[in-house]
């Protein structure tokens, strides 16, 4: 029994820095690992149009003059580069601007179609959820090199 136990005060409560779960996602390795993992999901996703889990777009097509950039597969080259600056995150740590970049423009891109009607609420609610997470984590990521005395942009 703890000395704070026996004179029955309760222990203090875990601050974020304490959890074993955030320690973990936050190290620049893993949430680059997280990133790439991500951005193939989108891809996936562009690539896997018929299968409802994806994208189903009940059989209409996606038209118009440049209908073709909608599914362009952009996940493929951020996958690739977050694998790259995996091999050495410390010197690639303007990787995370990038990422946060990415993750908010997921997140208003989500809002937007959703707003325009082409998602329902359910079709945005997990991709909001992981690109504001992985948005955290690379923020994090971002102001942890500041106190480091890390230059991050630039």
């Amino acid at each position: 029994m703890s000395e704070m136990q026996e004179l029955g005060q309760a222990p203090p409560p875990k601050g974020v820095g304490d959890n074993a779960f955030l320690q973990f996602v936050q190290q620049p390795r893993i949430l680059l690992l997280l990133l790439a993992a991500w951005a193939i999901v989108g891809v996936l996703a562009e690539v896997f149009t018929q299968n409802a889990l994806f994208l189903d777009n009940n059989n209409h097509e996606i038209d118009g003059a440049v209908a073709g950039r909608a599914l362009a597969w952009q996940g493929i080259p951020l996958a690739a580069l977050y694998i790259y600056c995996f091999r050495n995150p410390d010197r690639f740590r303007n990787i995370f601007l990038l990422a946060l970049i990415e993750q908010a423009a997921a997140i208003v891109a989500a809002v937007y179609h959703w707003g325009a009607g082409d998602f329902s609420l359910e079709s945005i609610v997990i991709p909001i959820g992981v690109s504001a997470g992985l948005a955290v984590l690379s923020f994090v990521n971002i102001f942890q090199a500041r106190e480091e005395g890390e230059k991050v942009v630039g």
